[in-house]
């Protein structure tokens, strides 16, 4: 079902309610004024028949019917009757019912007539009479009467309000269509661009008539998704396209020393040494494709990782170790802040050991690559009550202004490296790992030449407890 159909019933549906309840309170109340009206008629009918007594007890004269099938008795006090308008009626007051209306000197009721849609309505009373008896009994007036006209205005009020409200829902539909229509006409709009021919182009960005209302913020926030769509495709094509080369080359390296020690080597030092030179390029396919494999896991890891509580000392300096077994004799200068050594606590964070060692020596192995053997420093300290940094400085070659951004996408480097050897993985890796535990990683210019890679990370809670 269409939103505009949904919003059609829903409209409908909500008058239509409002009306029913709004029906059923006037007819109820015009019911309860009719009844109260009819009884209010009965019962000064009843109170004129004391006027008919004489001081005998008996009646002088008739009481002038002027209600639809009227009918009046009045029994004295000695329970006997003295007057009745008709002899026979549907209504025949027996001596329990004249008892009770003694007892409560005051009786509304109805009953059921033959012939009647609507019951008839009815008074008794009582009331001592012109010579009141001796023993205190009273005499009992009642009244009855078909209240014709009251039923047929309420008949005519029934008829009216379900005419009234099948008009009114009627013309509900109508003008909730119209409403419907304008009110989702710019997502017409929108719709139409999108199933139009020019969707398909590039650059195509969707044009609402008002870009400030509900519509309008849909459409922005559809023109950012296609432009971050846009941005993905353009970094896979050139993720695929650099790849390839970066594959390619190796591949074709080793073919050709392949190629060359079978047809010209024929000494076993000349074999060796083609053999040495595949095996070098080997390395590096190796290498490339082991970093290619990593970024495909991290991509595939999204926010659920295994995290665990970590110190965080811990995590920096085991980094700092194993580059240290990886990189012999390379001066690496280690600094913790007194905001970190004067906690109480050692400060955790909430993360994956092996992503974060991973991404701190990846950042150190760059430092230590660009360098040209230079010390490079590691430092540690509080950047808020709430959050850590780790910078790591190196000495080397810097990097090229505009390029900051750049080179954290998968195998694309700094202009000015080319002779150094690299694939442009290691910043993607590290940056993607630092994001996933919802910390920033940015490259500063160093004063004085070289590059700073500044790492900040949040706390779960404050510094200085253990508890994650």
């Amino acid at each position: 079902m269409q939103i505009k159909h949904k919003i059609i019933l829903w409209f409908a549906s909500l008058v239509a309610f409002i009306l029913l309840l709004f029906s059923v309170y006037v007819y109820s109340t015009y019911t309860g004024f009719r009844q109260r009206a009819i009884e209010d008629r009965l019962e000064r009918k009843a109170r004129v028949t004391e006027q008919l007594l004489t001081l005998q007890g008996t009646v002088a004269g008739n009481v002038i019917t002027s209600m639809p099938e009227q009918v009046e008795w009045v029994y004295s006090p000695a329970d006997s009757l003295i007057y009745a308008s008709q002899r026979t009626n549907d209504f025949r007051p027996d001596r329990a019912f004249r008892e009770r209306v003694r007892r409560q000197r005051l009786v509304r009721f109805s009953y059921e007539s033959p012939g009647h849609l609507h019951p008839k309505d009815g008074v008794a009373l009582t009331y001592p009479g012109q010579a009141p008896s001796p023993d205190g009994r009273e005499f009992v007036a009642i009244v009855t009467a078909y209240d014709q006209d009251g039923y047929q205005r309420q008949q005519e009020l029934r008829d009216l309000f379900i005419l009234g409200n099948a008009a009114a829902i009627v013309l509900v539909l109508l003008a909730g269509y119209v409403f419907s229509r304008q009110a989702l006409k710019p997502l017409v709009h929108l719709i139409n661009q999108i199933n139009a021919p020019e969707a398909g182009r590039p650059n195509f960005r969707l044009r609402p008539d008002n870009p400030k209302d509900e519509v309008g913020v849909m459409a922005q926030a559809f023109n950012d998704l296609l432009t971050r769509q846009e941005r993905l495709v353009e970094n896979q094509r050139s993720f695929i396209a650099q790849a390839s080369h970066e594959l390619r080359t190796p591949l074709t390296t080793i073919k050709g020393w392949l190629e060359t020690s079978l047809t010209y080597d024929s000494d076993t030092d000349s074999l060796k040494r083609g053999m040495v030179q595949a095996v070098s390029e080997l390395d590096k396919l190796t290498a490339l494709s082991n970093g290619l494999l990593q970024l495909a896991r991290i991509d595939d890891v999204d926010a659920r990782i295994d995290r665990q509580p970590l110190e965080l000392l811990e995590i920096v300096l085991d980094a700092a170790d194993t580059l240290g077994q990886q990189r012999a004799g390379q001066t690496l200068l280690v600094q913790v802040s007194d905001g970190i050594l004067q906690q109480p606590n050692p400060i955790t964070l909430s993360g994956n050991a092996y992503l974060l060692h991973t991404a701190l020596l990846n950042l150190l192995d760059n430092a230590v690559k660009y360098s040209a053997g230079k010390p490079v420093s590691l430092s540690v300290d509080m950047d808020t009550e709430e959050r850590v940094r780790i910078r790591i400085e190196d000495q080397g070659i810097g990097l090229k202004s505009g390029e900051e951004d750049q080179i954290f996408l998968p195998l694309v480097r700094g202009t000015n490296v080319a002779s150094i050897e690299g694939f442009g993985i290691g910043l993607t890796l590290a940056q993607r790992i630092i994001v996933l535990h919802h910390g920033t990683l940015r490259l500063l210019d160093r004063p004085g030449g070289g590059t700073i890679a500044e790492i900040i990370l949040p706390l779960p809670i404050g510094p200085g407890s253990n508890v994650i």
